[in-house]
């Protein structure tokens, strides 16, 4: 075998193996992992169609039904889509276009099989270049699909998270660019090199591709990323206050900001409230979102500890770090930003 072809097995047995990891284990997202597995499936099969293609000379397996040129991309947009909590009422239409496509493959394989002269015919006719053509058009949609979510999923994270680290879908907006572009200049790159060169070329790439995002699906398998499903109700302006007076009331009562853990999605199981009407409320009246909103009630109590004669020999790090605070940076940054100082030059102005 030659270099490539060993490279193609290794990554062939590296996604297998993350296919069975992201099917079977059991994780808090497993439901969401499972489009990613499903991905791999159809990346397995690919794969080893390459050797396929290699051993078997029937002109036939040029029109074998398992490309997935319509389907790999729609397990990729399931998975951005449940991530990014957004609802979709008819999943079943996006895999109309695989089903079409495994059907006519199949109907043209049985031809050929039977017949082989007719793929003499259907080159001549330039099936393969129109298949091509097709598959690029729907990879190229679903990616800049997929882009748009994962955009939107970032910007919702800080309203759920308050560390989002690792949580955003950056590695998958990035392999959604890469297989644009690929699309986008793969043919017309075959007319400046030889068709061998622009192989190897091709080659690499997508090996490249494949292990980064097997890579990147096995770090996120475990980080808990996903949002809520929004609906669509339309709150008054007196209902929005009336969950801030709630809020308010349950924080001055509970001191709930002081939990360093404190989420959204834990506050609202606490509180007894939609996240999204939390998240909307905090959002359209106090115009912050839910950590800022924290930060505030967090820095209000520094403000009052360090005021107390108690609280006179212990440092401002440990002060912050009693009021919720577990990082030194996040809190000196989100003092300043909400009270316009560094937090030591308000202590010093606190004591004079």
């Amino acid at each position: 075998m030659k270099i490539i072809d060993y490279l193609f097995l290794i990554s062939g047995l590296q996604t297998l193996v993350i296919t069975v990891i992201l099917l079977f284990y059991r994780s808090k997202k497993v439901h969401i992992n499972r489009y990613l597995g499903l991905f791999f499936v159809t990346l397995c099969v690919e794969m080893a169609m390459y050797f396929v293609f290699k051993y078997v000379k029937h002109p036939a397996i040029y029109y074998h039904p398992f490309r997935f040129n319509l389907l790999s991309m729609s397990f990729l947009f399931f998975y951005a889509v449940e991530t990014a909590g957004i609802y979709i009422k008819r999943k079943f239409y996006y895999y109309i276009p695989a089903i079409l496509e495994f059907l006519f493959l199949s109907v043209f394989f049985l031809l050929v099989l039977q017949n082989p002269e007719i793929h003499t015919t259907l080159k001549e006719m330039h099936f393969g270049k129109i298949m091509n053509i097709v598959g690029a058009i729907y990879i190229v949609t679903m990616s800049v699909m997929i882009i748009k979510i994962n955009n939107k999923h970032k910007k919702q994270l800080p309203y759920y998270y308050e560390v989002t680290k690792n949580k955003s879908l950056n590695w998958l907006t990035v392999f959604c660019i890469i297989c644009i572009l690929f699309n986008l200049s793969g043919n017309s790159l075959n007319l400046f090199i030889s068709e061998k060169s622009y192989r190897y070329l091709m080659n690499t790439i997508l090996l490249l591709s494949l292990y980064y995002v097997t890579i990147a699906s096995l770090v996120q398998v475990n980080i808990i990323n996903m949002i809520s499903p929004k609906v669509e109700e339309k709150e008054t302006k007196a209902e929005l206050e009336n969950i801030i007076r709630i809020i308010e009331e349950y924080m001055t009562e509970t001191k709930a900001y002081l939990n360093p853990s404190i989420t959204l999605k834990t506050f609202a199981k606490e509180i007894k409230l939609p996240e999204r009407l939390i998240s909307k409320a905090i959002n359209k009246i106090e115009h912050k979102n839910f950590n800022n909103y924290i930060n505030y009630y967090r820095i209000e109590e520094f403000k009052q500890l360090l005021s107390m004669d108690r609280h006179k020999k212990f440092s401002i790090s440990a002060i912050a770090n009693e009021v919720g605070f577990n990082s030194r940076a996040s809190f000196y940054k989100n003092f300043k930003d909400i009270v316009g100082v560094s937090p030591s030059s308000y202590a010093k102005n606190a004591d004079d």
